[in-house]
């Protein structure tokens, strides 16, 4: 987030196409074009945005950028997926979208039309953002068939009575010949009352087709005040069916392990013609609508292999006579998924019994925020109820927050963290796809973005738990984690009640992973390297600490930590929407385990965890060891008072079948009289 608070895309860029023989894929090849439904803008005034032309795939997407700036350099002031929002949905080559705040700065802006969350420019358009005084025209429309009316509303103009409004066709000055149409700002020819706002209609608009440009112009004169595009043509005629979009789009990747289909068909689609068929295999889809409006759906029954390459074919005919064939081939591949067997927890919180603020017993907070805000308010990010860890409603995410303390900021920065709750289709778990939102309820939450401060750090320790006879120790929760730049998300644990602490995870950004010559991580190196944009704070004792990744890590620094350190992608809300699980190698048998989740960033979004749980295999367990004594007339035997679950037994015999519990049990030791036959002894994890 930085200095930009709307995301930077990442540079990913892909465009893969197949062409599916014998049939004309189809659509055809659209002219690419970006194109604003206006050529100027007042602040905040909505703008709409259309494109033709564009690949197809769900994650193409519009950016806005100040006039000069290169895409990838820094962050897009606005942007949204071809969609029209920030969670990808179908691809479309064509369509339009709104942005209804629209800009604050007065300038010169470009949109662009960009390929697949990268940077890899289709087409562009640039257009102005005026100053809120600046004199403007309002045409009804920027397009208009032959002899349609047109309506030109116009504002701020200086209210002389011949004030006046020409059209011109493109290119040509006022004053150097005579204008097409055109009205004085009272809406007649005599011009003999000034306004400074209104609008005049030409009834019978324009009848040769062709770009034309509308022009407030002042006093009987040619000096322009103001001006705005516009276009007559006829409309296209329909050349047969085609896809308007499909998702999974071509060369799309990260898709669902069921590979749901959906296509779109338009103009004349022989509906019982459609054939859809899943790497070669023909399948069944669900088909609905009419011959001008289609829609063919597919859901796979058996999860596609993790990483797989597969293809999509679709093919269909025209209703027509002669019934030409047409098709579109999807090649895609599926998300590098793991299905996560989970067993019964251990452990288990679900932070839905947790009121907002407040964090499970037992837990324990350490937070190093600046607190610009002292409310405890959770529909403000920059309040004192986002400068630690807390648990949160997960509703308040499908709705609105105030960000950096101020209401007046921009309506789509206040929505920006709908992001967090998104769904991600690659988690699977005990054979399930989980395609909804992670959090449901109640979860635990710790924030960087739209705050105000130096930096956020801040982490979350649990209590103790008892893991004595238990092996295959394993944690796992549920990780709304999204990767800004310079912060850092780490899981450690300890066995000795916090004096020393051992590693699980560490993200990263990718881009600052360090690697040695050999192509391996040099852990040392990414955590140790000095960083400008890293978190730092003061602590406890007045010691300026930060501005490594390694300053938030508690375990030894060395070479041994590479396996532990992840690179996540950048500004991506999908990708480290992950259901993560963690093998606690050194927590087996372990009476004293407890974890730690820290949170760094500098204005860099957030960390969300729900449905928190401590597993263990199913392996044999081992029995803490008995130990006997005589006390006067009395036998008394013990066991480790950190062991616990365990049932004490006494048979007559060691390979009896008739075992039982024995009474008189206070806690990890029995008091028991002598007696006159042997007995043997025996402690059972139920």
């Amino acid at each position: 987030m930085k200095t930009n608070p709307t995301p930077q895309r990442p540079d990913r860029g892909r465009l893969l196409t197949a062409l599916l023989a014998g049939l004309v894929i189809s659509p055809a090849l659209q002219a690419q074009s970006v194109v604003t439904s206006r050529e100027n803008y007042f602040p905040r005034e909505a703008i709409s945005v259309s494109f033709a032309g564009g690949p197809g795939n769900p994650k193409d997407w519009i950016g806005i950028y100040p006039d000069g700036v290169t895409p990838g350099s820094t962050g897009s002031t606005l942007w949204n997926y071809v969609n029209g929002t920030r969670t990808a949905g179908a691809g479309l080559r064509e369509g339009s979208m709104t942005f209804g705040s629209g800009l604050n700065l007065a300038g010169v802006w470009t949109a662009y039309l960009l390929v697949n969350d990268g940077y890899t420019v289709v087409t562009n358009v640039s257009f102005n953002v005026i100053e809120p005084t600046a004199p403007a025209v309002r045409p009804s429309a920027n397009r208009f068939a032959p002899g349609e009316a047109i309506t030109v509303g116009f504002t701020n103009g200086p209210a002389n009575p011949k004030d006046w409004v020409g059209i011109y066709k493109a290119g040509q000055t006022p004053g150097s010949v005579a204008s097409t149409l055109w009205f004085y700002v009272d809406g007649t020819r005599s011009g003999t009352t000034g306004k400074a706002s209104g609008s005049v209609s030409f009834a019978s608009g324009l009848t040769a087709v062709g770009d034309y440009r509308i022009y407030l112009l002042e006093n009987d004169g040619y000096t322009v005040l103001a001006s705005e595009p516009i276009t007559v043509a006829t409309a296209q005629a329909a050349t047969g069916p085609s896809v308007v979009s499909s998702s999974p789009a071509p060369g799309a990747t990260g898709v669902a392990p069921n590979a749901p289909y959906r296509a779109s068909l338009t103009n004349g689609v022989a509906l019982a013609s459609i054939r859809l068929s899943l790497n070669g295999q023909a399948v069944t889809p669900t088909v609905a609508g009419t011959a001008q409006q289609a829609e063919v759906t597919f859901t796979n029954a058996v999860l596609l292999a993790p990483a797989s390459s597969n293809v999509y074919v679709l093919s269909f005919s025209a209703s027509g006579v002669p019934a030409h064939s047409f098709g579109s081939t999807n090649g895609f591949q599926v998300a590098d998924y793991r299905n996560l067997e989970l067993p019964e927890p251990l452990v288990f919180e679900n932070f839905d019994a947790i009121p907002e603020g407040q964090v499970p017993a037992g837990w324990t907070r350490k937070s190093y925020v600046e607190i610009a805000n002292p409310d405890l308010d959770f529909g403000n990010l920059g309040s004192a109820a986002y400068a630690d860890w807390t648990t949160v409603d997960a509703a308040r995410f499908n709705g609105s927050f105030i960000t950096y303390n101020n209401p007046d900021n921009p309506a789509d920065w206040g929505t920006d963290y709908q992001r967090v709750n998104v769904p991600n289709p690659a988690n699977v778990v005990n054979g399930k796809i989980l395609n909804e939102p992670l959090a449901r309820g109640r979860f635990l939450f710790s924030t960087s973005g739209y705050s105000i401060g130096r930096s956020q750090v801040m982490s979350i320790t649990t209590p103790d738990y008892n893991l004595s006879g238990r092996t295959n120790v394993q944690v796992a929760f549920k990780s709304l984690w999204e990767q800004n730049q310079d912060s850092i998300a780490a899981l450690e644990y300890s066995i000795d009640g916090g004096s020393t602490w051992r590693p699980v995870v560490y993200f990263i950004d990718q881009a600052d992973l360090v690697k040695a010559e050999d192509g391996s991580l040099n852990a040392e190196a990414t955590l140790n390297q000095e960083r400008g944009d890293v978190a730092n704070y003061t602590d406890d004792a007045g010691n300026l600490v930060g501005g490594t990744y390694g300053a938030f890590v508690a375990a030894p620094i060395n070479a041994a930590l590479a396996p532990f350190i992840q690179g996540r992608v950048n500004d991506n809300r999908v990708e480290s929407k992950r259901y993560e699980a963690f093998r606690l190698s050194a927590a087996d048998n372990q009476s004293k385990v407890r974890l730690r989740f820290t949170h760094a960033g500098t204005d860099s979004w957030y960390w969300g965890i729900d449905d928190f749980g401590v597993y263990a295999g199913s392996g044999p367990v081992t029995a803490p060891a008995l130990s006997a004594r005589i006390s006067v007339d009395r036998f008394v035997i013990e066991w480790p008072s950190a062991a616990s679950g365990f049932v004490l037994e006494s048979a007559t015999s060691p390979t009896s079948s008739g075992w039982s519990p024995v009474p008189g049990i206070s806690g990890n030791s029995a008091n028991l009289p002598i007696a006159d036959s042997d007995r043997f002894f025996r402690l059972r994890k139920p």
